[in-house]
């Protein structure tokens, strides 16, 4: 079980990178987004992000997430990467919890981008981008 509490730091300040005001964290998204009308798009995703009614983004994420939850995330990009790249190893290039955090992150942001959001391959281009711009692959 991750403790995403251990990386909120990280979450805050790329939050802030990326115009995200709040972020709450509840103990079940699945349960949350059932009884605030949100559709999660990807039923396992930790993490929903929702505009709120004065129009700021308020990032919501489950506070403790299994593992096999963030793998089945990782385990969807791979099979979705295999169709643009099959020589890149999604697992060794997301080799780290801190990774696919932010990986599942900037994607809930990615969704909400016009001329981004809506096609997952160009979400997912955008976000290995914007990873590498942060510096996320030299570690």
């Amino acid at each position: 079980m991750i403790d995403i509490k251990l990386y909120e730091d990280i979450l805050i300040n790329l939050g802030g990178q990326y115009f995200i005001k709040d972020i709450q964290f509840v103990p079940d998204l699945m349960s949350w987004s059932k009884e605030n009308n949100h559709d999660l798009r990807e039923p396992y995703s930790p993490m929903k992000l929702v505009a709120t009614q004065q129009d700021t983004l308020t990032m919501v994420m489950q506070k403790k997430i299994d593992d096999d939850m963030l793998n089945d995330v990782i385990k969807n990009l791979s099979i979705r990467w295999s169709l643009r790249d099959n020589v890149t190893d999604i697992d060794k290039t997301l080799n780290s919890i801190k990774k696919r955090l932010v990986f599942c992150f900037l994607k809930e942001r990615a969704i909400t981008m016009k001329d981004i959001g809506g096609d997952e391959q160009v979400e997912d281009q955008w976000v290995l981008d914007e990873m590498a711009t942060l510096n996320f692959f030299k570690e």
